[in-house]
């Protein structure tokens, strides 16, 4: 007997297969689970302390804030760019406002992005498929034709760089194509450009009467659960547009989670985390490659991996068995699976679940974000890479000490500051110290394999001593007098409250000793010999395994 639901329901949903979404695998994994699935970023977002200010009003409709910090980081003015509950979003408005059930259509070049072609279904629209070439590029001239051959055609869905496969569409193919329809819509989904080279066309999309372009947080900026995205377009269009969402569409929660993620002195951390991402999906692509059941790797422009493999079928149980996701893809090819890039740990799971033995040691890297009513801090700290250093305190000789450090102790360190100099430049340095300190030592773990100690520096007329014991145990002493109460905006009295604060965080006794005729080359030296001592104590030594005590713990 059919079911009064089913009896009601709209032809077009029940036309609609099972949707593929994450809560039928996390029934089937479980919470703890190894998600490799959803190309989600796998950072947990810059954010720190509760966000549950205001929750009790109804947020903006469109945030003016949001929207002014979205349009400034896409180029575009805010009257071109409208909100939206992620790049999934973007898409439905888009079909509800341009397409009639059973009237209009939109085109799609398969096997891409499943939502495009759901939303339209949703909305009683057909779908036009004009496929990708055999190696899964874009082809123009297939689009074209099917758009002309369809007056009905209200929307071209163009994904770049392409989900799943990876491939990027020039941006001056796409521009052909808008200009060869000028009656269509092209929509250019961008969810995951900050992966790949490839130029954006948003700024374009303002000049146009029919580009758009769709834009998230979910991807490189880890929001993946906040669900924020933006569509761009003329003003005209975009105003369109947006009578088709509800009235108060983003969470309070949501917008508060952007606004920190988006605020300056995150920037330069989520800058670096692309940067490990697109270089961690090389290196994976070559390893994978390695693997006795992988037959091809695509490594194109997005923050995943599409591999093609002999049995689908027996991988799949092997990873399920070990609580890995993954997303199968035989749409794209009969062995597709696309595999998201993950932390150092879920990266080498799924090595060893393709059979790839990795010796590579495990990664130092630590990230630290420190807000106070002060200050806001975002540090990134990786011991064994040499760049980046990027460093921006507001105060530009401590950034010039900062550098020294990293430098001559031989780690990336990017640090950036939002401090209330207005007032002087105490809390900043003592925050970015604090922060700083508390990423090293979080970045070295247990310490286990270390040399644990660490240096003596001349510089010129100057001589600076620094002893350093990464015991856990924080204790500071410093020996030395300045007689310039500032270098630039640099109070040098500061000076022994930073190590100080360092030896805090780091968790280490830190002795400086230094002497000399110029304030500058004393303080310099003290940070260049810091930075000397580092290097030796953080050092490998021997076993990886062995603690640098006889306590057995440090």
């Amino acid at each position: 007997m059919t079911s009064l639901a089913a009896r009601l329901a709209r032809p077009e949903i029940l036309a609609l297969g099972a949707l593929d979404v994450a809560a039928a695998a996390n029934e089937a994994f479980g919470p703890d689970a190894i998600k490799l699935d959803a190309n989600e970023n796998p950072f947990t977002p810059l954010v720190e302390g509760s966000l549950a200010t205001g929750i009790n009003r109804y947020p903006e409709p469109q945030p003016k804030r949001l929207r002014t910090a979205m349009a400034a980081l896409y180029g575009v003015g805010s009257e071109n760019l409208v909100v939206t509950r992620g790049g999934d979003d973007a898409i439905d408005i888009l079909v509800r406002t341009f397409c009639r059930a059973g009237e209009d259509a939109i085109s799609i070049c398969p096997p891409t992005f499943s939502a495009y072609a759901q939303f339209a279904r949703l909305q009683g629209a057909r779908v036009v498929e004009a496929p990708l070439d055999a190696d899964f590029d874009f082809a123009p001239d297939t689009l074209i034709a099917a758009a002309k051959a369809d007056p009905s055609l209200k929307l071209a869905f163009i994904c770049s760089p392409n989900n799943p496969t990876g491939n990027p569409v020039d941006p001056a193919v796409v521009l052909k194509v808008a200009d060869a329809l000028p009656n269509t819509v092209i929509v250019l989904d961008e969810a995951y450009l900050e992966f790949s080279e490839t130029p954006s066309l948003a700024e374009e999309a303002t000049r146009r009467e029919n580009l758009v372009v769709i834009k998230t947080l979910s991807k490189a900026y880890g929001l993946a659960g906040a669900r924020v995205g933006a569509a761009i377009g003329n003003a005209e269009l975009i105003g369109l547009i947006s009578r088709a969402l509800p009235p108060y569409p983003l969470p309070t929660l949501a917008i508060q989670a952007a606004l920190a993620t988006l605020s300056p002195s995150r920037r330069p951390v989520h800058e670096e985390r692309i940067a490990k991402i697109k270089a961690d999906r090389e290196r994976l692509a070559a390893l994978f490659a390695a693997s006795p059941i992988v037959n091809a790797v695509r490594s194109g422009g997005g923050n995943f991996l599409f591999l093609e493999v002999d049995d689908p079928a027996a991988l799949a149980k092997k990873l399920h068995a070990l609580g890995i996701r993954a997303r199968f893809r035989p749409n794209a090819a009969p062995g597709g699976v696309r595999i998201t890039i993950g932390t150092d740990a879920e990266n080498d799971a799924a090595l060893a679940a393709f059979g790839v033995a990795t010796d590579a040691p495990p990664p130092r890297r630590a990230e630290v974000v420190r807000d106070t009513k002060e200050t806001q801090i975002a540090v990134a700290v990786d011991l064994d890479r040499l760049t980046p250093r990027r460093i921006d305190t507001g105060i530009p000789f401590f950034d010039h000490m900062l550098d020294q450090i990293a430098a001559h102790g031989g780690f990336s360190l990017t640090l950036a500051c939002e401090g209330d100099l207005e007032i002087d430049a105490h809390h900043s340095l003592e925050d970015c110290a604090i922060a700083f300190g508390t990423a090293l030592s979080r970045a070295l773990a247990d310490r286990r394999g270390i040399g644990r100690f660490g240096f003596s520096l001349p510089m010129d007329e100057t001589e600076a001593h620094v002893l350093i014991d990464l015991s856990g145990r924080p204790y500071s002493v410093f020996e030395g007098s300045f007689e310039a109460s500032h270098i630039g905006a640099y109070p040098t009295e500061m000076t022994p409250h930073i190590f100080r604060s360092l030896a805090d965080s780091l968790g280490a006794a830190i002795h400086v000793r230094v002497t000399g005729a110029n304030d500058h080359h004393k303080t310099e030296a003290c940070f260049k010999a810091f930075g000397r001592a580092l290097r030796q104590a953080v050092s490998r030594e021997g076993n990886a395994d062995v603690m640098p005590s006889t306590k057995g713990v440090l």
